[in-house]
């Protein structure tokens, strides 16, 4: 009879930290990769997938730092090479990369071609920066570590609705 009380109160424990945990409003974790050398994070709301590159299609009278056309399940993504778009690094070589494939909420079948992901970061774990003066209107904040690491949020949303990014043609 002990033991089924004790079943009892473990099950109105966990019903209640579920109940909890969906009602939290505390920082969530986001993904954490590297492009242009730097460290990034980014929202799981605002990326459909991460997969590895597929075969890119070269696009002719593209900006430099457009990667070309992939085909991904069917559909077409335009790849933009992050490092390159944003003057931190020149385009990735052909090899190992991945693609981070935006939200179709957005509208834009859009991919962003980084070096590596680096797996997912909790924000609570981080320290708010001030961002500096060259930071870009699609950075939405900087943080670092406790290991002092510096890492900059992109906002993909704002990134994909940009003219700039948006015009990748000559």
């Amino acid at each position: 009879m002990r033991d089924k009380q004790s079943l009892r109160d473990f099950q109105a424990q966990l019903a209640e930290k579920l109940k909890a945990a969906q009602t939290a409003t505390g920082p969530s974790s986001k993904l954490g990769f590297i492009a242009g050398g730097r460290h990034w994070l980014v929202s799981l709301e605002q990326i459909n997938e991460v997969v590895t590159v597929p075969e890119l299609l070269a696009v002719p009278w593209a900006q430099p730092w457009f990667s070309g056309v992939a085909s991904v399940r069917g559909a077409l993504y335009g790849c933009t090479d992050l490092g390159a778009f944003l003057k931190l690094s020149g385009a990735l070589p052909r090899g190992e990369a991945h693609l981070l494939l935006a939200h179709p909420r957005f509208g834009v079948n859009a991919a962003l071609r980084i070096e590596r992901t680096l797996g997912l970061r909790a924000v609570d774990g981080l320290l708010s920066e001030p961002a500096p003066d060259t930071a870009s209107p699609w950075v939405s904040a900087h943080w670092r570590g406790l290991d002092g690491q510096v890492w900059a949020e992109l906002n993909l949303e704002k990134l994909v609705a940009a003219p700039v990014f948006l015009e990748a043609g000559l």
